[in-house]
C-alpha cells in the first residue's frame, strides 16, 4: 500500500467516525428516535462516556487536576464560544477550496452541462448568506427594555408555560421563552443553542436557520452528485473505464472493476476522495435534521418544547393529566397536571386525558400559518396577544 493510500484510508476512517458523531449529536435528542439504538448511543456518547472519563481522570490524576480540566471544558463548551463555529467554517471553506480545485475544472463534462454553474452559484450564495444571517441576527433576546412587549407575543397555556420570573435574569419570562445557559440570557420562542452558529435559534433568526438548513441540504445532495459525475469523468480521462487493465507490484495484469477503478482514482486524488466521503456522511444527517426542523415548525412547536411534550406524554401515561373546569358551570376546560397525591383534595370537575393527541397545543395554528409565522415573523408590537394565543 502506498503512502497516499495509507493516508487516505485513515482520513476516510476518521471522517466516518466524525460523521457518526455529528449524526448522533443531530439526531439523538429527537423524539422520533426515542427508545431506539440512536438515543442509547447518543446518551452513551454525551453522558456515559464523559462520566466514565471523569471517574478515570479523578482516580488517575487526582480531584484537583480533574476539576481544573472540567472548568476548562465548561469554559470552552459550556458557554458561548466560537471554537466549534470556527471549526465548522474552516471545514466548510476547505471543502469549497477542494471543490474548486479538483471538481470545478471538470465541469462541464459528459454528465453535467455548463449551465449548471448558475444553480451552483445561487445555492452557495443562499447557503452562505443565510448562515451569516443566522449567526448575526438577534435570536429574540429578552431584555429589561423589551420584556413587556415580549410577553404580549404569546399567551400562557398553563401547561407548558406559566406566568413566572426567570430565576437567573430576574425578570418576567415570556411564554415560549427559555433561558440559555450558554448565552446567559432568555430568548423568545427558544428552539436550541446551536454550537455551529455560536448563537441561539429563536423567534428572531429561526427563518434564517431553516433557510440555512434547507440550502445546506441542497449543497450536500448537489455536491455529492457533482463530485460523483467528476469521478465518472476521471475514469474516462485516465482510461479506467470499460474494463481497464493495470499491473500490480509483481508485474501481473489486473482488470479493474468499477469499484477498483474508483479506489484507484482515489489513490491519485485523495482530497477528492475525502470530499466525496464527507458529503456522503453529511448528506443523510443534514437531510434528516432539516426534515425534522421543518416538521416541528409545521406542527407548531420547537425542539425545546418537544422535551416538554415528552414530559406531558409521560404524565398522560401516569394518569395525572386532566381536563379541568374551575366549577360546574365553567364554559371552558383547561388541561392541567394534577399529581396523584393532590387528586383527592382537588374537588374541581375533571375528566382524565387518555392520550397525548387529546391535549391541544394552543400554539399550533395549522402547518401553513405555523411556517408563515416563523418565516415571516411580525414585529411583536404589531400583533395583538389575542391573535397569537
Amino acid at each position: 500500500m502506498s503512502v497516499w493510500s495509507f493516508t487516505v484510508f485513515w482520513v476516510l476512517a476518521a471522517l466516518g467516525v466524525f460523521g457518526l458523531w455529528v449524526t448522533l449529536l443531530i439526531l439523538g435528542p429527537n423524539r422520533m428516535f426515542r427508545g431506539t439504538a440512536v438515543e442509547r448511543a447518543y446518551f452513551a456518547v454525551t453522558e456515559t462516556l464523559p462520566e466514565a472519563l471523569e471517574r478515570w481522570m479523578r482516580s488517575g490524576v487526582g480531584d484537583a487536576l480533574a476539576a481544573r480540566a472540567e472548568r476548562v471544558w465548561n469554559a470552552l463548551f459550556g458557554r458561548r464560544n466560537p471554537i466549534i463555529q470556527i471549526f465548522g467554517v474552516v471545514l466548510y471553506w476547505t471543502g469549497l477550496a477542494v471543490f474548486f480545485a479538483q471538481v470545478a475544472p471538470y465541469i462541464p463534462n459528459r454528465y453535467v452541462a455548463s449551465w449548471q454553474w448558475v444553480p451552483i452559484g445561487a445555492t452557495l450564495a443562499a447557503n452562505i448568506g443565510s448562515y451569516i444571517a443566522a449567526c448575526a441576527a438577534d435570536p429574540g433576546v429578552v431584555t429589561a427594555e423589551n420584556v413587556d412587549t415580549a410577553c404580549q407575543v404569546f399567551g400562557y397555556d398553563h401547561l407548558l408555560y406559566f406566568e413566572r420570573d426567570c430565576r437567573t435574569c430576574l425578570q418576567r419570562k415570556p411564554a415560549r421563552s427559555k433561558h440559555c445557559s450558554a448565552c446567559r440570557r432568555c430568548v423568545q420562542m427558544m428552539d436550541h443553542h446551536c454550537i455551529w452558529l455560536n448563537n441561539c435559534v429563536g423567534l428572531g433568526n429561526a427563518r434564517w436557520f431553516l433557510c440555512f438548513l434547507a440550502t445546506f441540504s441542497i449543497v450536500c445532495v448537489y455536491g455529492t452528485y457533482l463530485v460523483g459525475t467528476v469521478i465518472l469523468e476521471l475514469r474516462h480521462v485516465h482510461g479506467l473505464a470499460d474494463g481497464a487493465v493495470i499491473w500490480d507490484e509483481y508485474g501481473e495484469p489486473v482488470q479493474l472493476s468499477f469499484k477498483s477503478s474508483v479506489l484507484y482514482l482515489f489513490d491519485g486524488y485523495p482530497l477528492l476522495a475525502v470530499l466525496f466521503v464527507l458529503l456522503l456522511v453529511l448528506t443523510p444527517a443534514i437531510g434528516i435534521f432539516t426534515a425534522y426542523q421543518l416538521r416541528i415548525t409545521a406542527l407548531g412547536y420547537t425542539s425545546n418544547e418537544e422535551t416538554k411534550w415528552l414530559n406531558i406524554s409521560d404524565a398522560v401515561n401516569d394518569g395525572v393529566v386532566f381536563a379541568v373546569r374551575d366549577h360546574e358551570d365553567a364554559p371552558h376546560e383547561t388541561i392541567q397536571v394534577i399529581e396523584k397525591e393532590d387528586q383527592t383534595d382537588d374537588a374541581r370537575p375533571r375528566r382524565p386525558i387518555s392520550h397525548l393527541r387529546h391535549v391541544p397545543n394552543m400554539y399550533d395554528r395549522g402547518p401553513w400559518l405555523n411556517l408563515k409565522f416563523v418565516l415571516f415573523p411580525p414585529r411583536p408590537e404589531s400583533v395583538p396577544k389575542a391573535h397569537l394565543s
